[in-house]
């Protein structure tokens, strides 16, 4: 797993990840400056008013384009949302993909610890715009998206460090992360508050042995 995989195929950006074997266009500056403009301005908007708060009309103003450009580039709230999902998805594999500075000689089970809480914090802070994408997802089979797929490989591969063996592994990883569900999250959060949904759900590795490594 090389690169970084989208958490929905929608956004129209020509720099969205393509199949394998196919030829990913530049794109062009002034357009890249108004995709960023965009997704700045509906961040703003959604920090203060929430996913539902986003006015299309009202977001072209706040990011000084226009509509027509909003609409050629994200045809609705939804095709923004799924924009904003795959630029934080990117940033979230590339901390993954260095393993998040750690040092080489990291034990594994911190290392499991440490991507399981960042898998955690990602749903909690995108719990809104998670649990509209998964809505609609779930006619594309969520559970083979790749971003799905992507989380079930580096928390198998984490385990099977900590010495959990291959089946178990990939059985734990599975029960895991439907607990990752947004609707599971969200529901969880509007009951307690986010800080209390990110300390029960890091708290899941706790019950796991602690088995030698495999070598």
């Amino acid at each position: 797993m090389g690169r970084s995989l989208p958490l929905l195929s929608c956004d129209p950006s020509p720099l969205s990840p393509s199949m394998p074997g196919t030829v990913v266009r530049e794109e062009r500056k002034d357009a890249a400056r108004n995709r960023k403009k965009i997704l700045d301005a509906a961040r703003a908007v959604m920090e203060r008013r929430g996913l539902d708060g986003v006015c299309m009309d009202e977001l072209a103003a706040a990011a000084g384009v226009g509509k027509g450009t909003l609409y050629r580039r994200f045809h609705d709230k939804f095709a923004l949302f799924r924009a904003l999902l795959d630029d934080d998805e990117r940033v979230l594999q590339d901390a993954v993909r260095a393993r998040f500075g750690l040092p080489k000689d990291t034990p594994p089970v911190r290392r499991l610890l440490t991507l399981w809480a960042a898998l955690v914090d990602f749903v909690v802070d995108h719990r809104d715009v998670l649990a509209a994408a998964e809505v609609e997802a779930r006619r594309a089979a969520l559970a083979e998206s790749p971003p799905h797929f992507w989380r079930h490989l580096e928390l198998t591969r984490e385990l099977v460090g900590c010495g959990v063996e291959p089946e178990r592994a990939s059985l734990l990883a599975d029960a895991w992360l439907q607990s990752l569900a947004a609707d599971v999250v969200r529901r969880a959060v509007v009951r307690t508050s986010p800080d209390a949904v990110r300390a029960a759900w890091r708290a899941l590795p706790e019950g796991l042995p602690r088995q030698s490594p495999v070598s």
